[in-house]
């Protein structure tokens, strides 16, 4: 498979993200605007896209997974969150057992190493993205080197693969060459976890320099070299869509996070053990915004439902709410609409929402809400036991509506509690 635009748009979403430039070169990208119109795909439906995003090294002549993340694109909330998996991860692979997930690819290549993060993480993948390391230094070197933070003096000598690093402690400019050897170390106590946090730390330190206005003029060469490292099957017009929903992103709506887990020796080899239940509660974090409440007013959690004073807050809402299905599960929408409407509060509709990969259910009310609809949504979430945190302001949306997540149970159990006391 040939080599895309995506890393042009791939690029430019970065830009885009951070700096707000996207705009001044998307005719460099694509000069036809219509073209991006009439191929809208899924992207706009969905809600969210999950990319897989793998560093891919040669070694003793054979392609190795040498970093794995894999990246959720939160349209609805603008979250972009990127969960670094180490390679010595002890995951099923399909056809060969218990194993390393980096070595799922050097067995079956890219299909086989997208089977087997879909069975370990049970989510979907949308897109993936290869990034080959041969063009990395080049690129490093356009941008002028990136500032890092050395923690520790970085040696290790492999004459056989012909790798050499020696990186000094301490503040420094790393070039290309220096760049690489950085983000492939591993050679310390922490191992390939080490590694991980210090490809975060790089990642971080790339983004602050492309957003730098001096970068602009450079974007037609740092795009060909782009080409040169990057695969991936997103067509550039769903990559340039995907970069147009992100271009107001945040800052501290981009997530990094490593895999949570422990390390472990079986069979005595060593593996990273994963803990999935924590990696789909973080996948599903939204970050606090300026739309929510102040930090010291957060919950942790709602009230137990044999603490509130259900009537007087029912009584209180004065507008009805509407409910979308984000789990999947047959029937639930009506299901939850029965239990609150028992409680007394008033629902107008049901439906499904854009995609059914909510983890957690949230509560949204129109961009233009007031202070007084947003205090009603804060009520809901009492009553329904939903953090305050996941309760925001969003573009298109009519009504307070509350979306059921995969955590639906605990808010249908909550409910029939309620409607009991």
């Amino acid at each position: 498979m040939k080599f895309t635009k995506f890393a042009v748009i791939l690029l430019l979403a970065v830009i885009a993200a951070f700096g707000g430039a996207a705009l001044r070169v998307r005719s460099f990208v694509d000069p036809e605007p219509q073209t991006i119109k009439d191929s809208i795909s899924f992207i706009e439906e969905s809600g969210s896209v999950n990319i897989l995003l793998v560093g891919i090294d040669n070694v003793d002549g054979g392609r190795r997974a040498d970093a794995i993340a894999f990246t959720s694109v939160d349209i609805d909330n603008k979250v972009v969150r990127l969960m670094s998996i180490p390679r010595d991860t002890r995951v099923q692979i399909p056809g060969r057992g218990w194993d390393k997930i980096g070595h799922a690819y050097a067995y079956g290549s890219l299909p086989l190493l997208l089977e087997t993060v879909v069975n370990y993480l049970g989510q979907p993948i949308n897109y993936y993205v290869l990034v080959n390391y041969d063009s990395f230094p080049s690129v490093i070197n356009l941008l002028g080197g990136i500032e890092i933070d050395v923690e520790r003096r970085m040696v290790y000598n492999d004459y056989a693969g012909k790798l050499f690093i020696n990186i000094p402690k301490g503040r420094q400019v790393l070039d290309g060459k220096n760049a690489l050897h950085y983000v492939r170390f591993r050679h310390d106590a922490l191992g390939d976890i080490g590694r991980v946090e210090r490809q975060q730390q790089f990642v971080q330190a790339v983004l602050k320099k492309v957003q730098s206005p001096a970068m602009i003029p450079k974007i037609p060469e740092l795009v060909q070299k782009a080409i040169e490292m990057v695969q991936s099957d997103m067509t550039p017009a769903q990559a340039l869509q995907l970069a147009s929903y992100l271009r107001d992103l945040p800052p501290e709506n981009m997530v990094f996070f490593t895999l949570p887990g422990k390390a472990a020796y079986i069979s005595n080899l060593s593996y990273w053990i994963g803990d999935i239940t924590a990696a789909s509660q973080l996948l599903a974090t939204v970050p606090e915004t300026k739309e929510s409440v102040a930090s010291d007013d957060l919950q942790a959690v709602q009230p137990a439902p044999e603490k509130l004073d259900v009537q007087a807050l029912v009584s209180s809402m004065t507008v009805p709410v509407m409910i979308l299905n984000g789990s999947g599960a047959p029937g639930i929408g009506k299901q939850a609409a029965t239990a609150l409407q028992k409680i007394g509060v008033d629902v107008s509709r049901t439906g499904n929402a854009k995609h059914f990969d909510y983890r957690t259910t949230t509560i949204q009310v129109p961009e233009t809400a007031t202070d007084a609809l947003m205090e009603e949504a804060r009520t809901l979430g009492a009553i329904v036991g939903v953090d305050r945190r996941l309760i925001t302001r969003r573009a298109g949306v009519t009504a307070t509506t509350i979306i059921l997540g995969k955590d639906m149970e605990k808010v249908l159990k909550r409910l029939d509690q309620l409607a009991a006391n």
